[in-house]
This record gives structure tokens, sequence and C-alpha cells, in this order.
């Protein structure tokens, strides 16, 4: 999965682990990228710095561009 920061402010990707609770993966500030090895039916979540979700995404067997905004 590639996650692009297209928000205005830092986003931090976490994955949702198995005991249902968020594991960090990247800090990105605005307009930069990163691409993540994944399966599916693993959840994403996208935060703010404060913690607060902004956006949720879950894979698919190909690779998908999951655009922030």
């Amino acid at each position: 999965m590639d996650f692009v920061n297209s928000h205005g402010s830092t986003v931090v990707v976490h994955w949702i682990n198995y005991d249902g609770r968020r594991q960090q993966y990247a800090v990105l500030r605005p307009g930069q990228s990163y691409r993540q090895q994944t399966y599916v039916g693993h959840p994403w979540v996208v935060a703010d710095e404060r913690g607060r979700g902004l956006v949720c995404f879950e894979p698919d067997r190909q690779t998908l561009r999951a655009v922030i905004r």
C-alpha cells in the first residue's frame, strides 16, 4: 500500500494489530509518501499528531494508493 500525505499537516500511519490496537509504522509530513508491505484483511488507520483518526484503509490484492486528504 502506498500512503500519500496530501493533508495540510503531519499524519501518523498505524496498523491495527491482532489485539485491535494501533501500532505506529510511519510519520508523514505534508507531501511525503511511504510504501508499506501488507496483507488483505490488515486494517490501517491514519491519524493526526494528536491521535485523532482521519481515515481508515484496507489493502487489496494489488498495490493501492492511499491518499490522505
